[in-house]
Parts: structure tokens; C-alpha cells; sequence
């Protein structure tokens, strides 16, 4: 930030305003202003730092904010020189920001609540600064983006290719190496005993803080942006190597060590080890490009801040107009979403333990599920049940699975099959949409999803359904989920499964109509159980 300023603004810009001209806003401005966005704020920030806290994945949280604090301490002098020029376009920023708050908290999406402060900030800092300072502070400001927890939606987008990415590199090489390996998805099958490929050894939690720590090294160690950016690009493959690379030395611990010691505390201080060995990657990667890209002399890659110069936001004029609209906005909001906040529907349902045992010819068995799993699905009503024809004992049975979560606004979401099936060893081998048509219903769409493991394949049937309206795509979900949030303040939602093992040498369209009488029988009550 620092060079940007020297060089893009010259003296005349960065002057001490004069006498008569804008002002910047009062200490006591600043400190209503706060506390104002502290109202609806406060909730959402302690949630996120919950989330920093208790998820590894985004625990470089912690480090994001203070490090951009740290950019703008460092700029102070720069900026207490830049003569303010309050521009009225901050004022729709600042509108703009709070209703993506609106929309995120009606609509129950945390990630665009969360993000809508920065959009607010940038809003204010055009609204009673001007673009200059914004400029000036643009960094610092991007950096933060860091802090905020990718949406489920896109981190599942993420996680899951990279755990079958790291699954097979390590197979690959373990093979290289004489080892016996047999993968299936992200299993790993050694003769000692199957190595899972984890969401915790995806990698996503490395390539996360090693992303954020390659900005923060390039800031402090290079002077030049194009390289900050090579730095900064370059910490995602690294990642995704190293990470390989630990699940490799795991296999060979297993295959010719302990495997108990091997998935406990070496697992884990190779994950720490493996971390290490990523930022010195990142180092060298450095001090290479710097070999070959030699630094011009004279570059600096930061001013010196005067320790003399105090940044004082005390002002002689209030700028009262733009003050007053600010705070009358942010308090407006803060008022909606308290009266609307404390009303969500809940609305009255039976449980998943009253779902009938026998559904026509059919009769079921329940199948339990691990704590892992549920900790995984998050709170929520959950189903798993198989059904056997009772007319035909020979055919395997159909497995019905159902979740429901009475609220997703604190971000416990469905998970999708085509990300959780996978996780669990079984391989995709096609994947389609058909229309399903039941009784007393129009039709809606659902996926068709054929997977197979250890020789098995078995044909899955799935889609989302809330209030009475069945999807198949993920996104539509999510987009329907924030319709009905703000329509109807209800976020309730459900994942329906069926599934069943295909016979030797049956087709899908095959296998489909074979169970589809059991999904008959058991669509019409699904309203007892998922509310309308």
C-alpha cells in the first residue's frame, strides 16, 4: 500500500487539507458509527470467530484482520496526509452493503452476511473519505476477504476433488515405491489395512492458511506486486503437492511401520511437519524467481512511517449530513432484522423415529448411523432405514435416507451425495437428471447417480425438498432456500435418498423401476415429515 501511495499520489494530493475544505469525521462520529454497526454486527462476528475457533480449515481467521490492521498502522502517516474528499457514492455502497445484510439474514446465507460488512466499510470509507483514501486502503481492505469462510456449497465444490486428488498422487507413488495399493475413490487399500483420504486430509485446511500466509509474506519480504502475485498463486499447488506427499508417508508408515502410530500423533505432526515444509517450498520458490528476476535497485517495498505524526480523525466540521444519513441507515437496518430475527418459523413436524416400519409389501430396518457421520450432518432429524420386499427376498434391499434441518441459518446445510458418496470410497460412473412423477403431485426433478465400490454398483436417487417443492441442483436449493427464508422466515429443508444395490448386468433405467414402487408408497408422507 505504501509504494502504491508514494507513487500514485503526488504532494499536492497528499497535503493537509485546507483551511475550509472537507474534513475528516469526528472521534465521536467514529465511535457512534461503531457502535451502531456493532447492533447487527455483533451476533455475526462472534459467530465467525466461533467458526475461526472451532473449524482448522479457517483458523488462520485470527491472524487476517490483525494483519490488515497491521498494513494500515504501517500507511498511517501516508494516509493522515491524504486530503479527504467525501464522495455521495459511498452513501449507496453503504445502502448496497446493508441490504446483501438483509438478504444474507433473512436468507439465512452466512457467508454473504459476513461479507456485507466489508462492502459497508468500503461505503463508509468512500462516503466520508473519499476514493483516494479507499485506494489507499484497498489492500488491507481485499485481505480481509480472507477472514470469511468459504459457503458449503463452494468449500464441498473444493474438498472433495482434492481429497481424490491427494488419494490418487498418493496411490500413484506409493506404487512407484513397490508398495501394494488398490484405491477407490479416496480408500486407499494397503495390505495392512485401508487408508481413507479424509475431508480433515483434503489439504483445503493447508491451501487456506498457506494462501493467506503467502499475501502476508509477500507484503513484509518483496517489493514487486508481480511477484507478490507469483507468491501468492504459486502456495495453491505447493499445497496440494506437500499434502500428497503426507498422505504418501503415511502409507509407508503403515505398510512398514505401526498403522496405529501412523493415524495418530505422527499423523497429525505431519501435518504440522508438512506445513512447515510448504512455507520453506514457499521461501526458496523466492528466493529462485529472485535469482532469475533480478530486483532493480531502488526499490522499497514500504515507507517509513513518522512515529511524529499521529493519525488524528478529529475533525473541525462534522460533515453532518453524511453522518446523520449513515447512522440512520445502519440503525434502520439493525431494527429490521431485530424485529424479523427473533420470528422464524419453526414450524411443527413428527419425527423421523415415527416413520412407519412397513410400507405396503415392504418392511423396514433401521440402520444406524456412526457418531462420525453425525457429526459430519450437523443437528438435524436424520432416517436411514433399509426396506425389504417381502414379496421377493432375493432382491437387495432399497435403502431410504433421509435429513432434515429445522434451520440452516447458522450454516448446518444439506450435503450433497455426489460429495458425501464419494468421500466414502464409491466411484462415479454416471450421473444424470430424470423427472419423477408420483401421485397427487406434479412432476419434479431429481438426480440419477451411479456409483460403484469393491465390485458393487448401486443406483442412487436424490433431490432437495422444502415445503412441498422438489430440486435437483444444488444451487437452485440454495437459491430457493434464501427465497423462502425472506418469503416465508422458514429455512427448514430435507435431502431425500433412495438407493439399492443393481443387480449383475441390470441397466439403471432397470434398477430405477424396480424400486420406484417403494418410492411411491413412500412420497405421500413425506409432508408429515418434512413441512409443506
Amino acid at each position: 500500500m505504501s509504494q502504491l501511495l508514494q507513487t500514485e499520489y503526488p504532494a499536492a494530493r497528499i497535503a493537509h487539507t485546507p483551511p475550509g475544505g472537507p474534513e475528516r469525521p469526528r472521534l465521536w462520529q467514529i465511535v457512534l458509527l461503531a457502535g451502531l454497526l456493532l447492533w447487527p454486527y455483533l451476533p455475526i462476528l462472534i459467530h465467525l470467530v466461533g467458526e475461526w475457533w472451532q473449524n482448522p480449515n479457517f483458523s488462520h481467521g485470527f491472524f487476517v484482520p490483525l494483519f490488515s490492521a497491521f498494513v494500515v498502522w504501517q500507511g498511517r502517516s501516508t494516509l493522515v496526509r491524504l486530503a479527504p474528499r467525501p464522495s455521495w457514492w459511498g452513501l449507496l455502497i453503504l445502502g448496497f452493503g446493508l441490504s446483501v445484510l438483509v438478504l444474507g439474514q433473512m436468507g439465512a446465507e452466512l457467508f454473504l452476511s459476513r461479507f456485507s460488512l466489508l462492502i459497508v466499510l468500503a461505503g463508509l470509507i468512500v462516503l466520508f473519505l473519499g476514493w483516494g483514501f479507499f485506494r489507499a486502503l484497498l489492500f488491507p481492505w481485499a485481505f480481509l476477504v480472507l477472514m470469511i469462510p468459504l459457503p458449503a456449497i463452494v468449500l464441498n465444490q473444493i474438498t472433495f476433488p482434492l481429497q481424490l486428488l491427494a488419494s490418487r498422487v498418493a496411490s500413484t507413488i506409493l506404487q512407484w515405491l513397490s508398495v501394494p495399493v488398490l484405491r477407490e475413490g479416496n480408500i486407499i487399500y494397503l495390505a495392512a489395512m485401508p487408508l481413507e483420504v479424509a475431508e480433515a486430509c483434503s489439504g483445503i485446511r493447508s491451501l487456506m492458511s498457506l494462501a493467506t500466509l503467502a499475501v502476508i509474506y509477500g507484503y513484509l519480504m518483496e517489493r514487486s506486486n508481480a511477484v507478490r502475485v507469483v507468491l501468492a498463486l504459486a502456495s495453491l499447488p505447493i499445497a496440494v503437492a506437500v499434502n500428497s506427499l503426507r498422505v504418501v508417508i503415511t502409507g509407508l508408515l503403515v505398510q512398514y511401520w505401526d498403522p496405529d502410530k501412523a493415524q495418530g500423533f505422527f499423523h497429525e505432526f505431519q501435518g504440522w511437519l508438512m506445513f512447515v515444509a510448504s512455507l520453506a517450498i514457499l521461501y526458496l520458490l523466492h528466493r529462485v524467481i529472485r535469482i532469475i528476476w533480478p530486483e532493480e535497485a531502488g526499490q522499497s517495498s514500504s515507507y517509513s512511517a513518522d512515529p511524529k505524526q499521529g493519525w488524528s480523525l478529529i475533525a473541525k466540521r462534522s460533515g453532518g449530513l453524511r453522518f446523520g444519513l449513515a447512522a440512520g441507515f445502519i440503525a434502520l437496518t439493525a431494527i429490521l432484522l431485530q424485529a424479523r430475527g427473533r420470528t422464524e418459523i419453526i414450524p411443527p413436524r413428527l419425527p423421523f423415529s415415527s416413520f412407519p416400519m412397513q410400507l405396503g409389501g415392504w418392511e423396514g430396518k433401521d440402520i444406524p448411523l456412526d457418531k462420525e457421520t453425525l457429526d459430519v450432518l450437523g443437528p438435524g432429524d436424520f432416517l436411514l432405514r433399509g426396506y425389504q420386499d417381502a414379496n421377493n427376498d432375493d432382491l437387495p434391499y432399497v435403502e431410504l435416507f433421509i435429513a432434515y434441518f429445522a434451520s440452516q441459518r447458522t450454516g448446518d446445510t444439506i450435503h450433497s451425495p455426489q460429495h458425501c458418496l464419494p468421500g466414502a470410497g464409491w466411484v462415479p460412473l454416471e450421473n444424470s437428471q430424470i423427472t419423477l412423477t408420483f401421485p397427487g403431485h406434479s412432476p419434479f426433478p431429481a438426480n440419477r447417480y451411479v456409483i460403484s465400490k469393491a465390485g458393487v454398483r448401486k443406483l442412487v436417487l436424490y433431490w432437495y425438498w422444502a415445503h412441498d417443492r422438489g430440486v435437483a441442483s444444488d444451487y437452485w436449493a440454495k437459491f430457493y432456500l434464501i427465497k423462502d427464508a425472506i418469503r416465508m422466515n422458514r429455512s427448514d429443508g430435507a435431502l431425500v435418498r433412495i438407493d439399492a444395490d443393481m443387480l449383475p448386468g441390470e441397466t439403471p433405467d432397470a434398477a430405477e423401476q424396480r424400486f420406484l414402487p417403494f418410492a411411491s408408497i413412500a412420497f405421500p408422507l413425506l409432508n408429515h415429515y418434512i413441512p409443506r
